[in-house]
């Protein structure tokens, strides 16, 4: 299933990949984030049905190198000849010159074996065509990057629209933390949800939990002061 958030937006969300993944229609299509393996042509699918076909895509950004995020890219770029972009922290896990970090808790295993159950297994090694760093701009969107659950991990930001990737966990009420299991530096995660308390936006677009679209900037706000 695949929606525009905000009517007029040109952002839609592409719902069932192991992650949401958000399709940015202008002024360059691109897509944020590319699911899990086996999930890619699920992605295609949904594209065509608002009418973008593979070669539309030109770029693929992702929000960090968890293989729910990453699992789709080497499909995903074969079919669409698009640009892969990661931040240049998280670059070595996607390429292969760095293996991701094994389960180290009794939690942890459980979680990572039951992804495995789903089709989140390892993500094939893909090439990036380029590395990313804070602050920069990809079509109007500028790169944050907010590390702790990877080094690596990036929010994209633009006028009032934050895509948020794992930072957050949303619901109905507001947001909360990411599941402490995830996080692998929390110092920098707590130091991360402080940069995005500064931005200005509206919108929230999370990995894996409906878009937020009314007062997310507040809301956020909102967490930080719970926390301290």
């Amino acid at each position: 299933m695949i929606y525009e958030i905000d009517k007029g937006a040109g952002v839609f969300c592409s719902e069932g990949a192991g992650c949401r993944v958000y399709f940015i229609a202008r002024p360059e299509p691109m897509l944020i984030d590319a699911g899990a393996q086996g999930r890619g042509d699920a992605i295609l699918r949904d594209l065509a049905s608002i009418g973008v076909q593979p070669i539309h895509v030109r770029k693929i950004i992702l929000t960090h190198h968890h293989v729910g995020h990453t699992g789709g890219l080497w499909l995903l770029k074969r079919r669409c000849g698009a640009h892969a972009l990661a931040h240049k922290a998280d670059a070595p896990y996607i390429t292969g010159k760095r293996p991701r970090r094994a389960p180290r808790r009794s939690v942890e295993r459980v979680f990572h074996n039951a992804i495995a159950k789903v089709g989140f297994g390892d993500a094939m090694v893909v090439s990036l065509e380029r590395l990313l760093d804070d602050g920069d701009e990809i079509n109007g969107w500028r790169i944050i990057h907010t590390p702790g659950q990877t080094p690596g991990h990036i929010c994209l930001h633009k006028r009032d629209i934050l895509i948020s990737g794992d930072l957050l966990v949303a619901s109905a009420g507001g947001f909360r933390p990411a599941p402490a299991h995830t996080i692998v530096d929390p110092v920098a995660y707590r130091t991360s949800l402080h940069t995005v308390a500064r931005l200005d936006f509206e919108i929230i677009l999370p990995a894996h939990n409906p878009p937020y679209v009314v007062d997310a900037g507040k809301k956020v706000r909102d967490l930080i002061a719970s926390l301290e």
